[in-house]
């Protein structure tokens, strides 16, 4: 693959990142759950990063590679935000309620899924960790056995989901995710064999859209789709419609690509880079700020922009990496490898 090649892929992917940034935190602005910008950006918002997860995936990483990097990447910065919020939040929680803060907190260190704003965004961190650790699992045995369970996670998905939400760091929900990282696997499988990729995208997000419109993204009871709470949409049809748009936006933007001037594209990279760190902050903003579930231009702007802004300065600097999300790998696997090899020397 050529230099140029590499890099327009690069850009696209680039613009999804920072396009789905833009509707997560207008997403959390506009909190209302009945909301218009709920019903354009819960059904494919989280999905996204799953379908671009599957799309770079690299069939060469072994487990423990695979265990390094995406603890380095992930949850280095999960445990520092986590923590960071937790010493002023629970400082607040204790004087207004010590029980109920002594319940919360055993159950945000369990699953970060339990946790309100701010802590909106942390679960996925957590989610993705451990969905790319079952699929690489996975990824070790014939194909077939990932879509069996994928398939019996979304039976689970029908008829008892609440059991996906109580697992451990969100482990049951990255089950359910496993379908958006297939999805994008087998998109980079046969990439190649689209010829027309901006006509494929829009009709598949169109299709999607029309879906979205008709009902998929709501559950029998009229529940919007939400990950986080083990609320999936209409049976199947929620999920699948999550990763469908997903693959047509991804496919639309590698369409557009060449349209973006050369002097944008460096730009977009370099927001793109800013997402772990947004992605834990912007919720922080929004609470200090007092934004109401009927948002706000003004709330939303200083939700996503100031994240950005700060970003950039700390990432210019090289300051605080395990905030920003650009920690060196570190040989975790390695380290408990030598300390099993030598407390067994040792016994």
């Amino acid at each position: 693959m050529s230099t140029s090649t590499t890099r327009r892929r690069s850009i696209a992917i680039d613009l999804v990142r920072v396009i789905a940034i833009f509707i997560v935190v207008l997403r959390h602005t506009w909190y209302d759950p009945d909301g218009f910008v709920a019903q354009i950006a819960c059904p494919w918002a989280i999905a996204v990063f799953f379908v671009l997860t599957g799309y770079l995936w690299s069939e060469k990483r072994t487990m423990a590679k695979e265990f390094d990097h995406r603890a380095s990447t992930l949850m280095v910065p999960f445990v520092c935000w986590m923590v960071l919020i937790s010493i002023p939040f629970f400082a607040w929680a204790f004087t207004e309620d010590a029980k109920a803060a002594a319940v919360f907190l055993p159950a945000f260190a369990y699953g970060a899924q339990f946790a309100p704003i701010p802590y909106s965004a942390c679960w996925f961190f957590s989610v993705m960790f451990c969905a790319c650790l079952i699929m690489r699992f996975l990824g070790g045995y014939a194909r077939k056995w990932t879509w069996l369970v994928i398939g019996l996670t979304l039976v689970v998905t029908v008829v008892a989901p609440t059991l996906l939400w109580f697992g451990p760091l969100g482990s049951g929900l990255a089950l359910a995710c496993l379908l958006f990282i297939a999805a994008g696997q087998e998109l980079k499988r046969y990439r190649a064999r689209i010829t027309h990729p901006f006509v494929t995208g829009l009709l598949l997000a169109g299709a999607s859209a029309a879906a979205i419109a008709l009902g998929a993204s709501h559950d029998l009871d009229g529940t919007i789709i939400e990950v986080k709470t083990a609320d999936f949409g209409f049976p199947v049809a929620g999920l699948v419609v999550g990763a469908t748009f997903s693959i047509g936006l991804l496919l639309l933007c590698e369409s557009l690509e060449r349209f973006i001037p050369e002097q944008v594209g460096p730009f977009l990279v370099k927001v793109a880079g800013t997402a772990t760190f947004a992605m834990f902050l912007h919720p922080v903003l929004l609470l200090a700020m007092g934004t109401d579930w009927d948002g706000g231009w003004p709330d939303f702007l200083v939700a996503y922009l100031v994240p950005i802004a700060l970003c950039l300065l700390l990432q210019s600097r090289g300051w605080l990496p395990w905030l920003t999300g650009d920690v060196k790998p570190i040989a975790f696997s390695e380290r408990l490898a030598r300390r099993r090899t030598t407390a067994t020397t040792g016994n």
